[in-house]
């Protein structure tokens, strides 16, 4: 492994530290998905079970992804970033 890609890894982690979630983007083949694999599968040895979910932001719209106010019943239909978030984010669950 190079430096610059170690050092790419260990930014990912720092950033995941302080926020509660994040996105990579960049071309194809810059190694976005090689870096967030290789930092889940280092925090798993280290004993934090750790699993990335992708998603693909362009094959939907933005209300499917984020979620839209229903203008007929005033209710909040949630999108699928919002659904994955909590049902992977919930800390009553290991």
């Amino acid at each position: 492994m190079s430096k610059s890609f170690g050092l790419k890894i260990i930014q990912l982690y720092e950033c995941a530290e302080v926020r509660h979630g994040f996105m990579l983007i960049g071309p194809s083949g810059a190694g976005k998905t090689t870096i967030i694999n290789m930092l889940c599968k280092i925090l798993t040895l280290n004993g934090k079970r750790t699993i990335p979910v992708i998603m693909n932001p362009k094959a939907i719209t933005s209300s499917e992804m984020y979620g839209v106010k229903n203008e007929a019943t005033d209710e909040w239909v949630p999108g699928v970033f919002s659904t994955l978030w909590e049902r992977y984010n919930q800390r009553n669950k290991p």
